[in-house]
């Protein structure tokens, strides 16, 4: 069990600098919670360093390398002590399903506010929050059989929590998952802040960490198989 009350130790994977940057000020920011004790530019680097400081958690980017990255995930998590989150930008091709069978315990998107992101290594380490490795490896072809049975009464228990408003947002996720929040905010008639706070809200209820979790939760669920919410009802409260 993770000692709740030693601050969490991060270490970062990523060949560009401003990235490294980022996440180092983001997360240092949060001390005595949590520090980052490493950066690594290569794969080779980051297995010696990990291997060296033996971090809680490890911010890992895809980048052309002369080691394989699913073999370095594979290698980073034999152990169980150090949890993966793959960083991934929205419109980057990461083999998703290949990196949570490789070990890695979750996918942050660097869009993502800093609090989601601050949220996913905390949950990670304390909770050991990650995606379902029990149906990571069909991530590519799930969408298309539409067909992925639900686990237990729990999770149905859990959506039966969600308003409306929220699943209607779920849906407008799901029908775009690229677009900006600003977006969503614009086809919903509501505000760009009214967006976060209600995405808040689902991530809590739902017990996920970002954007790519609650796409992948809700086509896993059947969130989107529905009938259609009717016109809607969003009220701006702020």
């Amino acid at each position: 069990m993770p000692d709740h009350r030693k601050p969490i130790r991060v270490m970062l994977i990523d060949c560009r600098p401003l990235v490294l940057m980022g996440l180092n000020d983001l997360i240092n920011a949060k001390k005595p919670r949590m520090e980052v004790i490493g950066q690594a530019i290569t794969y080779t680097n980051a297995l010696d360093l990990a291997d060296q400081l033996r971090p809680n958690v490890i911010f890992f980017s895809f980048f052309p390398d002369a080691l394989d990255p699913l073999e370095v995930v594979a290698g980073l998590t034999r152990s169980t002590e150090m949890k993966v989150l793959v960083l991934k930008g929205l419109y980057e091709a990461v083999p998703v399903g290949q990196a949570i069978e490789a070990g890695a315990r979750g996918i942050v998107l660097a869009e993502d506010p800093t609090e989601s992101i601050i949220r996913a290594i905390i949950n990670v380490h304390h909770h050991d929050i990650g995606l379902d490795r029990a149906w990571a490896g069909g991530l590519s072809g799930y969408a298309a059989t539409g067909h992925i049975p639900l686990k237990c009464n729990l999770e149905q228990v859990k959506q039966a929590r969600l308003t409306l408003r929220e699943r209607e947002l779920i849906r407008a996720i799901v029908g775009d998952p690229s677009a900006k929040y600003m977006c969503i905010a614009e086809r919903l008639g509501i505000s760009e802040h009214t967006v976060h706070n209600h995405l808040s809200n689902i991530y809590q209820k739902l017990n996920l960490i970002n954007r790519i979790d609650l796409l992948m939760y809700a086509l896993k669920h059947g969130l989107t198989n529905s009938e259609e919410p009717p016109e809607s009802a969003w009220v701006e409260l702020d």
